[in-house]
């Protein structure tokens, strides 16, 4: 299941033609600083993703799981548990935003495939459609 979902993650950088829409799903996480949210994967598993702001922007992401450790020493404001649909809604915002930094953009197509989310998987289809 994890070889599939980086295969998947591959053919997307690969392919994802960047939009210029704006990231207006950043709203709950817009502060500067870290922030770390978890969701549910459904499936059992809980994924934990930190993410540090600057300027009101994404500048690092990070999905981990239980055997990985937080990637940060500085305090993060801890969101919680998101539901997948949030979470979803956030990554996407940030894909499709150009101002956001390509490596930054591509952790966040990560973070859509590590959401567990149907819209993500329906999304990440669409994408890969238009290759």
């Amino acid at each position: 299941m994890r070889s599939a979902r980086l295969l998947m993650f591959m053919l997307l950088v690969g392919s994802l033609a960047w939009s210029e829409a704006s990231a207006a799903g950043l709203e709950a996480v817009a502060a500067d600083g870290w922030h770390s949210w978890y969701v549910d994967g459904g499936d059992g598993r809980e994924t934990q993703f930190y993410v540090r702001i600057e300027d009101g922007k994404p500048v690092r992401i990070h999905s981990l799981s239980w055997n990985c450790q937080k990637p940060t020493k500085e305090a993060a404001t801890n969101h919680g548990r998101m539901s997948a649909a949030d979470s979803y809604a956030w990554f996407r915002a940030v894909v499709e935003d150009a101002a956001v930094d390509k490596h930054v953009r591509d952790a966040a197509l990560f973070g859509l495939v590590e959401s567990g989310s149907d819209d993500a998987f329906e999304y990440i289809d669409r994408i890969l459609s238009r290759r």
